[in-house]
């Protein structure tokens, strides 16, 4: 199969990954600054989606890989498109670190947790679903970008990776 590489971030892709949670951050924060009750339950799918989205950016191979590629390219096409016409200079300078990538046994936890948010996405409305759709776009950019994906490579995928070889070995 065709695999897009996700090995190249550029600093226009990294505008992108960062534009998307600031704007929800101030949506949000403008709906609930002053609230006296916080509506803490709509950060729930942006989160989830930046966290899948972080996850799927360290798969290389497969559908998940080439969707994570596939958002990598078209993020860093219109990031770079955004900055040169609004900043102006040169916006492919990669920023991105080389990643650790999800072992096999990583990648036996990344498909049970697509399945569960295929089975969860039927459940969760409209607003819900865009929400979550944004998430997994700047998860995928920010998971890739070479100081917030470092941090998810040091920390998340090694024990991603830990977890999927104890399941193999206790099942297996």
């Amino acid at each position: 199969m065709l695999n897009l590489p996700t090995t190249a971030l550029t600093a226009g892709g990294l505008a992108v990954g960062l534009g998307i949670p600031v704007h929800f951050a101030t949506g949000w924060l403008k709906a609930n600054f002053k609230a006296k009750k916080k509506d803490w339950k709509t950060l729930i799918p942006f989160a989830g989606g930046i966290a899948y989205g972080g996850l799927a950016s360290m798969c290389t191979g497969g559908l998940i890989g080439f969707g994570a590629g596939l958002i990598t390219w078209f993020g860093n096409g219109a990031g770079s498109l955004a900055l040169w016409g609004l900043a102006g200079g040169n916006t492919t300078r990669a920023v991105r670190a080389t990643p650790v990538e999800l072992s096999a046994e990583g990648n036996i936890i990344l498909f049970l947790v697509t399945i569960a948010v295929f089975g969860i996405w039927k459940a969760i409305n409209a607003s819900e679903k865009k929400l979550a759709k944004r998430g997994i776009v700047a998860g995928v950019l920010l998971g890739i970008s070479a100081v917030l994906g470092g941090a998810v490579a040091v920390s998340v995928i090694p024990a991603v990776n830990s977890a999927g070889a104890s399941l193999l070995g206790a099942i297996g």
